[in-house]
């Protein structure tokens, strides 16, 4: 299965804002106080499907991030992710959902030291109007964030597995 460039876009983006607000000394106010970052990201992508074609997506991600302080005055980022698209396959023209959704709590930042964050997360590639068995699609991902203390950041995003249900 190809790993679509798409993945790596959307953590990457809201991640190098967070870090780059925490080594540039930025910190809400007041403390425990959460400020939001909402964004929503168009995508026109495609994948492999269990069904053994391609398949065309047009979809929307919503990202909404959490900046905070703690009593300490450490700045931490949390976020919930949702992605909604929906295609068509490129062979049979039938129709296909893409859907995830993943909440991660808390993400410390901090400017003198080394931290690397991963995570593993599912999308789910579903075919309409079920056909045969194992036609849909769960791609189980393994993302791995360092962020070094110069405040650059390195990302790997793997699939560990697909899924055919």
């Amino acid at each position: 299965m190809k790993l679509s460039k798409f993945w790596f876009s959307w953590l990457r983006s809201v991640l190098v804002l967070a870090v780059t607000l925490g080594f540039y000394g930025w910190t809400p106010t007041p403390a425990n106080a959460a400020i939001e970052y909402r964004e929503e990201i168009p995508f026109v992508d495609d994948f492999d499907a269990c069904s053994g074609e391609r398949v065309s997506i047009d979809g929307i991600q919503t990202i909404i991030g959490r900046f905070t302080t703690d009593a300490n005055g450490r700045l931490h980022f949390g976020f919930t992710r949702h992605t909604k698209g929906t295609g068509i396959g490129q062979i049979s023209g039938d129709e296909y959902v893409l859907t995830d959704a993943y909440t991660r709590a808390s993400l410390e930042l901090t400017s003198s030291e080394v931290k690397t964050y991963t995570e593993q997360f599912n999308s789910r590639l579903i075919r309409r109007g079920e056909r045969s068995l194992n036609d849909d699609t769960i791609i189980h991902f393994l993302s791995k964030l360092t962020v070094n203390a110069n405040g650059e950041v390195t990302m790997d995003i793997a699939i560990q597995s697909v899924e055919c249900r």
